[in-house]
């Protein structure tokens, strides 16, 4: 191999190991499309169903991921936990930390 063809090979392997920091894997299920994100303040008048913790992958490999792609992620996986746990609405309970977040489950009334 020349060297010109060495340096493509070594330009495309790099690209196809940072591609997945931009990706999105996880998808909001249908049932969690009305699970809300609120504040712990806007919960008196809701029934606490329980707590989700969420995690995503914070890094690819040696390289890091953007906080906002994680936090999407995070976010949706708790919405999909609420919907599964017959809930509403969400609160966080802590902040995000190396991909992991909690988050409180409630059962709002309508409004």
């Amino acid at each position: 191999m020349n060297q010109q063809t060495l340096k493509k090979m070594a330009s495309c392997s790099l690209l196809i190991s940072v591609l997945p920091i931009a990706c999105t894997w996880v998808d909001l299920d249908e049932g969690a499309k009305n699970v809300v994100l609120i504040e712990a303040s806007q919960a008196a008048a809701c029934k606490l169903l329980g707590s989700a913790a969420s995690m995503s992958a914070d890094k690819v490999g040696l390289l890091n991921r953007k906080d906002a792609k994680v936090a999407v992620e995070v976010l949706t996986l708790a919405k999909n936990s609420a919907a599964e746990m017959g809930g509403n609405a969400i609160s966080a309970v802590d902040t995000l930390t190396d991909g992991k977040q909690t988050f409180n489950v409630y059962l709002c009334p309508a409004p």
